[in-house]
This record gives C-alpha cells, sequence and structure tokens, in this order.
C-alpha cells in the first residue's frame, strides 16, 4: 500500500491507496513540520492518530510533501521519525510546494501559488520547483493568505474602515480585545495562525462590498507584486492550491482574468490530486 501525507505546522492529511487507485482510508493528525517542531513532538503528533498507523506494518511506499522539508537537516529529522514508525516502508520526502505543483501542473509547466494560512509561488517546469521567490516568513510575505487577511481586517476594524454593522458583527464573533490580541501576536507562537482565524468571517459574510473589495485587494497584490516577476507569468498557466484559493474561486478568477493571465487548475486539498500522480 502507499501513503500519501501533506503536512503543515497545525495539521497533516493522509491518505492510505492501494496499487489499483483505491482509497483504503483517509486520516488526520497534527501538524508535522521539521523546522518548528523537535523529534519528540513530531513522533507524538502522528502516534496519536492510532488507526493510521494499525496500517503500517502493509505500507510500503510513503511520499511525505510538507512545509519545512527544503532544509537538510530538518529532511533527515522527519525522515528518522517516519522510518521509526512506518518501518517496513520507502520513504520519500518533498515540499509542500512541490506537492502544490504536481497536484496541479502535473507533468506541464507552470507558475504554481500557494494560498493558504500562509502564501508563496515557485515557476515549475513539469518535473521539479526551478525558481522561487523565497519565502521569508509571514510578516514579510504570505501576500493574499488567511495571515494577510486577518490583518487587513483587525486594521479596518481599528482604524474603522469597516463598516459600522460589520464591525459590530466582528467584534461579537471574535470578542475583540485589544490585550488579548496583543498577547496572540506578540508573546505567543505562531501569531500568523492566530491571524488566519479571522479569514472565515469573509466567507460568512461574503455578500458585503467591504469583503469582496478586500477579496479583490489582496489577490490583485499577490498577481501584480509576486506572480509578475517571474518572467513566464504571462505565457503559462497558473495554478493555485490552498482554503482561500478555493473558497474564494470567483474573485479569484476575476483577478486573473483582468490582468488577462491562463487559468490553471485551483485545487482545495493537493493531497488526494497526487494519487493521480503516483499510482
Amino acid at each position: 500500500m502507499i501513503l500519501i501525507a501533506d503536512a503543515g505546522s497545525t495539521k497533516t492529511r493522509w491518505i492510505l491507496v492501494n496499487n489499483e487507485r483505491m482509497v483504503i482510508g483517509k486520516f488526520e493528525s497534527a501538524g508535522l513540520n521539521p523546522t518548528v517542531f523537535d523529534e519528540e513532538t513530531l513522533s507524538k503528533n502522528v502516534a496519536r492518530n492510532t488507526e493510521l498507523l494499525n496500517h503500517a506494518p502493509y505500507i510500503k511506499q510513503i511520499y511525505f510533501y510538507g512545509s519545512g522539508v527544503d532544509d537538510k537537516v530538518a529532511n533527515e529529522k522527519m525522515s528518522k521519525v517516519l522510518s521509526e514508525m512506518f518501518d517496513k516502508a520507502k520513504i520519500e520526502i518533498f515540499s509542500d510546494m512541490l506537492a502544490a505543483a504536481r497536484a496541479t501542473a502535473g507533468k506541464e509547466e507552470g507558475i504554481v501559488s500557494i494560498l493558504g494560512t500562509g502564501s508563496n509561488s515557485a515557476y515549475y517546469d513539469g518535473e521539479k520547483v526551478v525558481k522561487s521567490n523565497g519565502y521569508f516568513g509571514y510578516i514579510l510575505m504570505d501576500d493574499a493568505s488567511g495571515n494577510w487577511f486577518g490583518k487587513q481586517l483587525l486594521r479596518d476594524y481599528f482604524f474603522n474602515k469597516m463598516p459600522k454593522q460589520l464591525k459590530q458583527q466582528f467584534k461579537q464573533a471574535y470578542q475583540i480585545d485589544e490585550k488579548k490580541i496583543i498577547t496572540n501576536l506578540y508573546q505567543k507562537e505562531q501569531p500568523n495562525t492566530y491571524l488566519a482565524g479571522f479569514a472565515p468571517f469573509m466567507q460568512e459574510h461574503y455578500r458585503s462590498k467591504y469583503i469582496k473589495d478586500l477579496l479583490y485587494k489582496g489577490f490583485d497584490i499577490f498577481v501584480s507584486q509576486q506572480l509578475s516577476s517571474y518572467k513566464q507569468y504571462r505565457e503559462v498557466p497558473l495554478h493555485f492550491n490552498g482554503s482561500i484559493a478555493y473558497v474564494f474561486k470567483k474573485e479569484l478568477l476575476d483577478v486573473i482574468n483582468d490582468h488577462q493571465l491562463k487559468v490553471g487548475k485551483i485545487v482545495k486539498d493537493p493531497v488526494e490530486e497526487l494519487i493521480n500522480y503516483h499510482v
């Protein structure tokens, strides 16, 4: 059997398939970012899903895609953890960006983006990620991500740029408290994940002109600043992975069409699409 994983810092999705592409099981576990977590935490985060581990003796191949695995030391750490738990399996570890590329572009050339809690992009030649603008974290990057939109919502709330009725609904939904916000942003870990937690408000109030304008603004910044930096961006399809891209597909497509660019695939979760690539 073959196990495919799509891992981030907050959660990991696993899908188990046989050689006939039949799905045997789908599982979720906590985040598995080897740059963020030590070996003990990584092991515990896998071990909590006992149902997944019950299949370990029968798994012969693992394709693990995740964030934080580009660094050699982190990659080896993740490989060691998986080898100890799935000792019968051959393990291959790849970046989340390569997962996004294989899930959408397959074996064709394209520019691939991830728009989820964070955001990133890369040029893919149909086989490997050739060029990325680099990812410098949630402070410098992450345009049009859940983190970015959450930040804009908070700023507009406090600067009175949010419509009055929407501002009241935002306050009630999140029990807005200045001290709590400061604590989460500057004293706790993963402030980007905290900020992304405000993004679902956009889906709940999707019909608001304010929300639609915010979505267009975010996607336009991402396309005009990040994607336009690739020399091929007008020639190849633009593919997208992630919850923000998928949920707000209409606004994203409108912005791409406004820029007269080529639309590729937009998927929420790459893990199931990777079955077609690997099996």
